[in-house]
């Protein structure tokens, strides 16, 4: 398959056939998903689209063997790969047969591994009050961890058998194993990144029963069996530049508030609801713009992180809205705030976790 031609800020540039997809269908939903996410729209006609979003371009262009074909370009190989694993992830959910059916352009220059993935070594976990850890991840290059992803999967070695890595699918996006072999592999929040000791420090929240906190416990004693890890990233959410906002979160969501908050504006002014399990109790460090306003809840006296944002998200409809907790939460407030008008460009709602006490709605 030719390569597509290419754009100066997105070198890195990729195609493929969207078998028996219509041109002028599939353009309609990525407008409509553009528009939505108020993407800047670079180029359309009736035989090309492109959009740029925040990690790089997607677009439409005419297919070699079907009438459609996916476009996808990224600033290095590392990206490209995160926009085509988006554009299947989208397929998947409107046409899953098309999804697992696309072969791109450049598929011949796969690597066995992810480009977005790379080992690193762990090589500190300390005590960071009663109810965190932090650790310290060393690898060769991290200069992809900037500002407009913190996030990234914490890819730990299985305890039951040999570790199968992720590798890549032949549709091009990243294929992991199940079986005794297969890692754990949650998100965690970049907390902070020193590029020329290419070292990332994440903070992880002690509970029971929870695979990481059993790895890192390990590593804190001083073990080397899994200190070899995987990451793979970045991904997700950046940091954000509001001069007023309303932010709320449970321990999950601490280390994410505290760097999006440490690069606030010094002058930013809000409201700020934690929820822990004994409120300020935890301990965790989180400093603040002075003009925001900080309330500590309790789960031990009843204190709900819902609760506390619904009573106060009225007063916050042209100003963004921060939220990372219970996934049913989570999807009630973006329900709440949809049916209210709010608008999406506003709205960064998470879902960290799921209650398994909450039946699914």
């Amino acid at each position: 398959m030719s390569q597509p031609d290419t754009h100066p800020d997105y070198p890195f540039a990729s195609q493929a056939d969207l078998p028996g997809v219509a041109f002028t269908a599939m353009r309609q939903v990525i407008l409509a998903q553009a528009k939505s996410g108020s993407l800047p729209v670079l180029e359309d006609d009736d035989q090309r689209l492109t959009v740029e979003t925040a990690h790089g371009l997607i677009g439409l262009r005419p297919g070699l063997e079907s009438e459609t074909a996916g476009m996808v370009a990224g600033q290095d190989a590392r990206w490209l790969f995160v926009m085509k694993n988006a554009v299947i992830g989208q397929m998947r959910h409107l046409m899953p047969a098309v999804a697992e059916a696309m072969r791109w352009s450049d598929s011949g220059n796969v690597t066995e591994l992810p480009p977005n993935f790379q080992f690193m070594r762990t090589t500190k976990v300390e005590q960071l009050g009663p109810v965190f850890l932090r650790a310290t991840l060393q690898g060769e290059d991290v200069s992809a961890y900037g500002t407009k992803s913190i996030h990234f999967r914490l890819v730990q070695p299985s305890l039951e058998a040999e570790t199968e890595w992720p590798s890549v699918a032949p549709n091009g996006s990243i294929k992991w194993t199940d079986g005794p072999g297969a890692p754990h592999k949650p998100v965690y929040t970049v907390r902070s990144v020193d590029y020329d000791a290419g070292e990332i420090i994440t903070d992880i929240f002690l509970h029971d029963g929870g695979k990481t906190t059993e790895w890192a416990a390990e590593i804190k004693e001083g073990s080397k069996a899994r200190n070899v890890i995987g990451l793979v990233g970045p991904m997700g959410g950046g940091l954000m530049d509001a001069k007023r906002t309303l932010m709320a979160c449970d321990e999950t969501g601490f280390p994410a508030a505290a760097r999006i908050l440490e690069n606030l504006p010094e002058d930013a002014t809000g409201e700020l609801y934690l929820e822990a399990e004994n409120g300020a109790e935890c301990d965790y460090p989180i400093e603040v713009p002075k003009g925001m306003v900080v309330t500590w809840l309790s789960r031990a006296k009843g204190d709900r992180l819902l609760d506390a944002v619904l009573e106060r998200y009225k007063d916050f409809s042209d100003a963004p809205i921060w939220f990372a907790g219970e996934k049913d939460q989570a999807r009630q407030l973006r329900e709440i705030t949809k049916a209210a008008g709010y608008d999406s460009q506003n709205l960064r709602i998470s879902g960290f976790w799921r209650d398994e006490n909450v039946a699914p709605k």
